[in-house]
């Protein structure tokens, strides 16, 4: 497996501002990375440094083993990006805008490639639709046919789900696995809705004030610290008190027939057979680490 995109000690500085202060991060091919990071953390500036739109203050962006200074066009070619919110020509087809915009970028606009693409997004029923009759996730689908044209190995999206209603959003993350899984695409997702960050992406990093605070798999960072346990037992308040007095944590909640405890990994086979060895019937133990609830927790403890 090769590196796609090497970051190391990314700065930009406007003025007093540190906008990113010293960024590192890697990904792999074949990865769908999410980059996270609370509002003003860095990451659109990080984005325009790494497409080469702003120059950075200091340190390096490679990408496929090339740094960005000194190979900016051949790098280019190899990468699709939605930066910003797409624009079209709203008076013209799915087909024609396509067609008008590729030729700007030098990307192949035969029939055959611009159907192939609006195959690929979801949209070669609607291919000779004006674009004003689109819906708002339909409109950033066409973008990322557009990203698509000349075929990148890299897909960079910068908010693609902002605006999306639950159907759109689903179709887009449909979209992004897809294009990882059947399409071979590495993808660099940046977004703050951290639900669907949870459900596409397999690697990710966290920054805040420009700089990463965490980096690696979704799994093992979700498995890290601590989880929300719901433990459902026969007598929930007298389950309480028998825990309440135990060497055992006992910052406990209940809801129904059931205890709400912040554990550990290690704390719940404890906890339960504690439970157990009291009397205290067990029917269930239900461990749940969210990523909204680790990003809290992580940006908090940065802050």
């Amino acid at each position: 497996m090769s590196t796609v995109i090497e970051v190391r000690g990314l700065r930009k500085v406007y003025g007093d501002f540190v906008a990113v202060g010293g960024l590192d991060c890697t990904v792999e091919q074949g990865d769908i990375y999410g980059f996270l990071g609370p509002n003003g953390a860095g990451k659109s500036t990080s984005i325009r440094m790494m497409m080469s739109l702003i120059t950075p203050t200091a340190g390096t962006i490679k990408l496929f083993g090339q740094p960005l200074e000194t190979h900016r066009e051949a790098i280019l070619r190899r990468v699709g990006a939605i930066v910003e919110r797409p624009d079209f020509y709203n008076y013209l087809s799915a087909q024609r805008n396509l067609e008008l915009l590729g030729r700007l970028s030098g990307a192949d606009v035969s029939t055959r490639s611009i159907n192939r693409v609006l195959g690929i997004v979801g949209l070669a029923e609607r291919a000779t639709s004006k674009v004003k009759t689109y819906s708002h996730g339909m409109k950033q689908r066409l973008g990322i046919a557009q990203a698509l044209l000349h075929n990148p190995d890299l897909i960079v999206l910068d908010e693609p789900t902002t605006g999306l209603d639950p159907h759109g959003m689903k179709d887009m993350r449909d979209l992004i696995l897809a294009l990882a899984a059947d399409h071979k695409k590495t993808v660099f997702l940046s977004s703050h809705i951290l639900p669907e960050v949870e459900l596409t992406a397999n690697r990710m990093i966290i920054i805040n004030r420009g700089k990463a605070i965490v980096e690696g798999t979704v799994q093992d960072l979700l498995n890290a610290g601590k989880l929300r346990v719901t433990i459902g037992v026969s007598n929930a308040a007298t389950a309480a008190s028998v825990l309440g007095t135990a060497q055992l944590p006992h910052d406990i909640q209940i809801a129904d027939n059931a205890l709400i405890m912040m554990l550990e990994r290690s704390e719940i086979a404890p906890v339960v057979q504690h439970l157990v060895q009291h009397g205290i019937a067990v029917d269930s133990v239900v461990p749940v680490r969210s990523l909204e609830e680790y990003f809290l927790t992580i940006t908090k403890e940065a802050a």
